[in-house]
């Protein structure tokens, strides 16, 4: 499914004084139907590898530009997402440290996390973080992309469109003030040094205190860039950016009894910090450095060429809840009530991770036109590796009192003060690839591509565990092969029926079985139907898609212990379900981008948990956001929006459920000559709302103390947030 949105070049200082603010620039058709368009771009965008009107390609991709989502007042990619079908959001609650999403049943932060078309994948606890302000677009590609990238969970995955430069000056800065006393300030500038070269830097700044009062956050964001055009054949854009988030240790867990279930001594709120204010560091600094390059050799052949390094240093140093007691009955004293938890068995965990990556991608498209037939292929060979060196620990850091503060050490002989880890991880993947798109007799539509990997994947080291070390030291080498086809038919000019096959492989997440051996790579099969239309005046634009997902040797979190970074493969996961999508401009000022996704997930073989619902994965989600643009007030907008998220487990048991919750979101805007202020806010109603719950980090001491069915947790969701901009165009 295809939202159709815009997506074009122009400098920042072009005049939109003739384009309403979210109709009239949702409501287009993206790049004229792919003309025009770069390798560069057509790479970058993440749908296809060659340039294709996302409305005629037979897979479901949704574009969502840069003007959606600062309507919507999206502030981080979880909330640019989270009004678009196929995708549930705060998978984990409340996490500041990482973008988490599951894409029709299936997580997809590990892998599914893309930039201009190329991975940053997550291996242990760094993960790359995008900021929206960078970003041009959010493009969402739904269902299998193996023929495309290679490894990659079935579901999708979240591509973010960076800014690049323009021959033409524009720019914009703007400063925003939230709830929290966040102040933040962005500037972004482009524009031509010559008729050869031209210049972007997109800079922030920002700082902010949190829900939680011992706990602040801020990020610096710097993204400079050069593009150099001697001639109208040849490009070549030049990149850098430099990303510092001082995140803070916003994922709290609090007490099932007190949050999700009653407790006697009281409950514990949104606010409620459970941490150790004093050991509260959750540090990341991301670096990406790379080029693009686009050389026409002739009016059929081009070549497109691109490279990024990048490299992730995370830094974790905090103290959080092992376990929730209520403390005379771990002392065992008479009349103790168990579930009236007051006590948190605290763990200190320290994480010290440098992350490196490398991507490169180099291929020739051709274009061909015979008769009534006319379309393009690329053949390309594209590389990405990883390294990554872990050293992490845990370990006993007394007991907190949740109501004072105080904190005692009953449980020192019992529970180690010092549990150190370390691993070693590499990941290389080649791969072979040729796909294309041909349209015949401006009626059918062939579209797909086949792909060849071979991959390495490594990973050495020890952990500490309650039973003692375990040493590891494995490898997967192994070659897959990819195919995605798809067909369409055009009913009409403005509908089009599509069907597609698509057969897709990914590596399991960084970490072992419970006896150090290595996950096997992962394997699924899909089958997707869909109708796209887009009414002839642009005006309307409606798309279903019915799917169906089969994934062999799944991982998931290892239910029989709790350390981190062990998994269980369970035989075989099926998701299918129907996806919904819809813009509309009515021509009175209001206009609509609405989503509604339903997702029958079940664990459909293995001895433990077949008939389960996946983890975390909701059945139903819908989410609706209306514009309107007042037309006796020129520059004047309104928005309100719905987002609805099902119930769903929190664990592949079943054992754990979230209740569904609807939040709802709201929007005013001015526009006036080159300024424009904004003030948004998100889950305007403070719903108070569980996001996550789980069992205990620690189980208590001797195996089987029936202590340990009380003392699990559970992490909010997030609240009220309202935001306040101001934004200078030149």
């Amino acid at each position: 499914m295809t939202l159709i949105a815009s997506y074009s070049w122009p400098a920042l200082a072009q005049d939109q004084d003739d384009e309403a603010f979210l109709g009239t620039i949702v409501i287009q058709a993206i790049n004229d139907g792919g003309e025009g368009v770069s390798d560069v771009e057509a790479a970058n965008s993440a749908g296809a590898r060659v340039p294709v009107d996302p409305g005629a390609l037979p897979r479901s991709v949704t574009i969502l530009p840069r003007e959606l989502f600062e309507a919507q007042g999206a502030r981080t990619m979880e909330e640019a997402v989270a009004y678009s079908p196929g995708i549930a959001t705060e998978t984990f609650g409340q996490d500041n440290r990482y973008d988490e999403y599951i894409l029709r049943g299936f997580e997809a932060q590990i892998g599914g996390t893309y930039r201009d078309g190329m991975p940053l994948r997550t291996f242990d606890w760094a993960a790359w973080r995008t900021e929206p302000f960078g970003l041009e677009s959010v493009n969402i590609l739904r269902g299998p992309t193996s023929d495309l990238y290679g490894t990659n969970q079935p579901g999708g995955l979240i591509n973010g469109v960076t800014k690049r430069p323009q021959f033409s000056f524009g720019g914009t800065v703007q400063t925003t003030v939230t709830n929290e006393g966040g102040t933040e300030i962005g500037l972004d500038v482009t524009g031509p040094l010559s008729d050869a070269v031209a210049y972007r830097f997109v800079g922030l700044l920002n700082r902010s205190g949190t829900v939680y009062d011992e706990v602040d956050t801020g990020r610096t964001y710097l993204a400079p860039s050069l593009t150099f055009a001697p001639t109208d054949a040849t490009t070549l854009t030049v990149y850098g950016q430099y990303q510092k988030d001082d995140i803070g240790d916003t994922y709290v867990l609090v007490p099932q009894y007190g949050s999700l279930l009653p407790n006697p001594t009281g409950q514990f709120g949104p606010g409620t910090y459970t941490g150790n204010p004093d050991t509260n560091t959750v540090e990341s600094t991301q670096n990406y450095l790379g080029y693009e390059l686009d050389h026409r050799l002739s009016s059929s052949w081009s070549l497109m060429s691109r490279l990024r390094v990048s490299e992730n240093d995370w830094n974790n140093e905090t103290e959080f809840p092992a376990a929730f007691v209520n403390l005379n009955s771990v002392l065992g004293l008479p009349g103790a009530q168990p579930e009236a938890i007051d006590t948190a068995i605290m763990t200190k965990f320290d994480v010290d991770q440098d992350l490196r990556q490398r991507s490169a991608d180099n291929a020739l498209r051709y274009r061909f036109e015979t008769g009534q037939t006319r379309g393009q292929m690329a053949f390309g060979l594209d590389y990405f590796d990883l390294d990554s060196d872990t050293a992490f620990g845990y370990g006993y850091r007394g007991e907190r009192n949740l109501l004072t503060g105080a904190i005692t050490n009953f449980l020192a002989a019992s529970v180690p003060a010092e549990l150190p880890a370390e691993r070693r991880t590499e990941l290389d993947q080649v791969g072979l690839y040729a796909t294309g798109h041909m349209e015949i007799d401006d009626r059918f539509i062939v579209s797909g591509g086949v792909r060849h990997d071979r991959v390495s994947f490594k990973q050495r080291g020890f952990t500490t565990g309650l039973s003692g070390v375990l040493n590891f030291d494995t490898a997967v080498e192994q070659s897959a092969n990819s195919v995605n086809v798809g067909f369409g038919y055009r009913v009409t000019p403005d509908l089009m029926a599509y069907g597609s096959l698509a057969r897709s492989f990914d590596l399991p997440p960084g970490g072992t079985t419970s006896s150090g051996a290595a996950l096997d790579l992962e394997s699924a099969k899909s089958a997707e139907l869909g109708l796209k239309f887009t009414a002839a005046d642009g005006n309307t634009g409606f798309n279903a898609a019915l799917f169906q997902i089969t994934k062999n040797d799944v991982a998931f979190d290892d239910p029989s212990t709790t350390a981190p970074l062990v998994f269980t493969q369970v035989g075989q996961v099926r998701t299918r379900g129907v996806e919904l999508e819809m813009t509309h401009d009515f021509q009175n000022g209001f206009s609509l981008f609405g989503s509604m996704t339903y997702v029958d997930g079940e664990i459909t073989r293995d001895a433990s948990f077949a008939g389960n619902r996946p983890a975390r994965a909701p059945e139903l989600s819908a989410a609706l956001f209306l514009q309107y643009e007042v037309p006796q007030v020129d520059g004047l907008s309104f928005g309100v929006g719905a987002r609805y998220t099902g119930s769903r487990f929190s664990d592949i048991g079943n054992e754990l459920e979230v209740a569904s919750v609807t939040l709802f979101d709201a929007s005013v805007s001015y526009k006036v000559n080159d300024w424009q202020i904004s003030l948004s806010g998100r889950n305007l109603a403070n719903r108070e709302y569980i996001g996550f719950c789980g069992d205990a980090f620690f189980s208590l001491p001797p195996a089987g103390n029936p202590l340990n069915q009380f003392s699990g947790s559970c992490v909010y969701g997030a609240g009220r947030e309202i935001a306040l901009s101001v934004q200078r165009t030149f």
